[in-house]
Formats: C-alpha cells, structure tokens, sequence
C-alpha cells in the first residue's frame, strides 16, 4: 500500500475510532491486512501532524488538526494547479480528473472544504467523482473548483 492511501485509510480510522496509542492505530491497520511497523506509523502520525485531544470518557485521543477555511484553500489550489487534467459536470454530479497518484488528496480537501454542497464523494488513484444535493449545490461546486483552477 502506498503511503498516500494508508495515510487515507489513518484518517478514515480517526474519524471512526477513539485511538489512544500507537500501538492501537498499528493494531487497526494490521487488521485490515496493512503491514506496518510502530516506526512507520510514528513517521505517518508526524507526517499527517496528528494531535491529541481528549477522548470521550478518560484520557486523550489522536486527532486530525484543526484547518482554517485559508489553509485548505491554499492547499487545495496548489494541488489542483499540479495536478489539473479536466473539470465537468451533470446533473447532480461533478469530476474532476488529476495526474496519478492525486486524487485522494484533492479529494479529502474538497470533501472538508464543501461538506454543505456534498452528498457524497468518491475517488481513485487519478479520478474524483462528487455527488451533490441539489443541482443548485452542484453549480456552486463547480463554479468554486473552476477557481482553483
């Protein structure tokens, strides 16, 4: 697995799950068949510049950092600047193609950045497929992302 997808599948678990410890986050990734070692997920936790944060109940839990709405912009623009191949939409849909290897990434900040519009979002390694709610929704999205552009 590349690092791209596991640090996606880290945050998925985040979201999901209340990992206090290393060893945790080793143990969930293991058992969806990942190998990686507590060095390797030490390195992923300082790469993604995870935090702690209390945990429901006792103790402290590891979390994603708060972004500001001007952080995810510029990462989001330079992304989709390096990695733009074409925009289009339909109906409730909008994609968005990307070099190889981008799409998760553009795809994780687009989900944050318009989480009113969305009703679901997917991706693979160089396609990013977004389902909005309405198709008023769907003219704001893509009208934002031809900004970035």
């Amino acid at each position: 697995m590349k690092k791209e997808e596991r640090h996606q599948l880290i945050i998925q678990l985040l979201e999901k799950e209340n990992i206090q410890k290393q060893e945790e986050l080793v143990k969930a990734l293991q058992e969806r068949d990942i190998a990686v070692t507590q060095a390797t997920v030490s390195r992923d936790i300082k790469e993604l510049k995870l935090i702690k944060v209390p945990a429901t109940g006792d103790g402290y839990r590891y979390s994603l950092p708060v972004e500001s709405d001007e952080e995810m912009n510029e990462k989001l623009t330079k992304l989709i600047k390096n990695a733009f191949v074409s925009l289009d939409h339909m109906d409730k849909f909008v994609t968005l193609k990307t070099l190889p290897g981008n799409a998760s990434a553009i795809a994780n900040l687009i989900d944050k950045r318009f989480t009113k519009e969305l009703f679901a979002i997917l991706n693979d390694d160089d396609n990013i497929l977004m389902i909005t709610k309405t198709t008023q929704a769907r003219e704001r999205l893509f009208q934002e992302l031809q900004k970035y552009i």
